[in-house]
């Protein structure tokens, strides 16, 4: 027999845990779609795709909830973001899909947040935390057994499943193997004199090329700043949030599942 659980219980433990109400957030956060009273299972996804509902579909699932990072899907950095079709919302109240996003709330340092999943992955231990947006602090000074950039490229292509891009704007070395991690991205040039202050000469992220006009002032900056920049993509740095967030469901008695989604590799 399928564990049921009340729609509204789970919206509360969601809320009381992540607190959205904190954070001043330009995306949506909290419950966008209550299409049903009660949950057989629970979905996770890093993005809110026309895929993730293709996949959905092929599941026949129902009387669930889909629980994403994002409210729209991926998309070029240089293009806005696609969200969900009228169509594609009719398919998901006609299933019993709800959907509730969060994402400031879940990218703030916590257990399941993108960039500890993300250090966890790849055999990173955090013991400092930089970076604030919207309220929400994202970034991790980190060590590990790794020694240089390259091989931190290796790992961290290894975790993610498809090649990353280094962009070497400092030594091979890492200094006591010392990087920095802001899963997803991060805008800001002030990032990288704070990183070469505290003696860190790598920031892994998400998006990495500098065609993105937001991203494009961090090249220089860190080109100034000796600091190398390691891009894993979006998607791929961020979807280990996703993964970790089924143990958040589970240790509350909830099935969960996530939902793997092509990555969008012109990010990096």
């Amino acid at each position: 027999m399928k564990n049921v659980v009340a729609a509204k219980k789970v919206y509360r433990l969601l809320e009381d845990f992540f607190q959205p109400e904190k954070y001043d957030d330009m995306a949506a956060n909290g419950l966008l779609a209550d299409n049903t009273a009660y949950f057989e299972k629970i979905y996770t996804a890093t993005f809110s795709s026309k895929e993730v509902l293709q996949k959905l579909k092929e599941k026949q699932a129902h009387n669930c909830l889909l629980f994403t990072h994002h409210p729209g899907a991926q998309h070029e950095e240089t293009e806005p973001p696609i969200y969900f079709s009228q169509e594609e919302k009719e398919f998901m109240k006609a299933s019993g899909i709800s959907h509730f996003n969060l994402h400031l709330p879940l990218d703030q340092i916590n257990p399941y947040s993108p960039s500890i999943s993300l250090a966890k992955t790849i055999g990173a231990v955090p013991y400092g935390q930089f970076f604030e947006e919207g309220g929400a602090v994202m970034g991790l000074i980190c060590f590990g057994d790794f020694e240089t950039a390259r091989e931190l490229q290796n790992r961290t292509s290894h975790a993610v499943k498809h090649r990353c891009k280094l962009y070497p704007y400092g030594g091979d070395l890492l200094m006591d193997g010392k990087i920095a991690i802001i899963a997803g991205g991060a805008e800001g040039t002030e990032i990288y004199p704070y990183l070469a202050e505290a003696g860190v000469g790598l920031l892994l992220t998400g998006v990495g090329t500098p065609k993105a006009d937001w991203f494009a002032p961090s090249h220089e900056a860190a080109k100034a700043c000796h600091i190398n920049i390691l891009s894993a993509g979006h998607y791929s740095t961020e979807k280990f949030a996703l993964i970790s967030m089924c143990r958040f469901f589970e240790h509350r008695g909830m099935d969960a599942e996530f939902i793997e989604e092509t990555p969008l590799l012109t990010d990096l």
